[in-house]
C-alpha cells in the first residue's frame, strides 16, 4: 500500500504565509512522514488560517464534502455549521487530495 497523498500537486497559494512561522511548521510536521496523525495537524493548519490569518477559503468545484458542506443540516446551529465548513474548505484548499490511512 502507498502512503497518502499529503498535499496535492505542490503547496497551493497561500498555504505559506510569507514569512509565519507556524504556517511552515505546520507544513513540515503534516508532510513529515513520521508525524503520526497528519489529520490533525492538518485540521490545526487550517484552524491557523482561519483564526491567524483570516483567510477566507471557497469550496473546492467537485469535491463531494464541500458540497456537503453547502447547507446545514436540521437541528446545526448555523455559526457552528458555517464553522465546520470553514474548516474543510480550508482544510481541503490546503491539502485537496489526501486522505487518512485506510
Amino acid at each position: 500500500m502507498t502512503e497518502p497523498q499529503r498535499v496535492g500537486a505542490g503547496v497551493p497559494a497561500g498555504a505559506l504565509v510569507p514569512g509565519c512561522i507556524e504556517c511552515r511548521r505546520m507544513h513540515r510536521r503534516f508532510t513529515d512522514p513520521r508525524t503520526p496523525n497528519p489529520g490533525a495537524v492538518l485540521y490545526g493548519w487550517a484552524t491557523h488560517h482561519l483564526d491567524d490569518h483570516a483567510t477566507v477559503p471557497e469550496p473546492r468545484p467537485g469535491c463531494p464534502e464541500c458540497d456537503r458542506f453547502q447547507s446545514p443540516p436540521r437541528g446545526v446551529r448555523d455559526t457552528l455549521w458555517r464553522r465546520w465548513a470553514r474548516t474543510h474548505y480550508m482544510k481541503c484548499a490546503l491539502a485537496p487530495f489526501w486522505q487518512p490511512s485506510p
